[in-house]
């Protein structure tokens, strides 16, 4: 049996992205929930969450109380128990 030839795994990104594991919460127009900031650039982040409520193109403030962080941004794409987030605005101060 001739092995299957490995694809390379290509990110097509502007900003390189870092694990954190940051305790967050997460407030749309309706609701707020708690959720994992799993890794995050300059653009955006992608969060654990359960995503029951969220759609695509919602916007979204996510509030980061252990490093007194707050970002607001777009969801941009939901799978399972993650969504992505694109930062619509600079992170501010709590």
């Amino acid at each position: 049996m001739i092995p299957r030839p490995k694809l390379l795994e290509i990110e097509n990104r502007d900003h390189k992205r870092h694990g954190c594991r940051w305790p967050a919460v997460l407030f749309a127009e309706n609701f707020s929930r708690s959720c994992v900031i799993e890794d995050i650039s300059n653009s955006g982040c992608r969060l654990h969450i359960n995503t029951g409520k969220l759609t695509a193109n919602d916007i979204v403030k996510i509030q980061v109380p252990p490093r007194q962080l707050s970002f607001v941004g777009k969801v941009v794409w939901l799978r399972c128990d993650e969504a992505g987030i694109k930062f619509t605005s600079k992170p501010a101060k709590l």
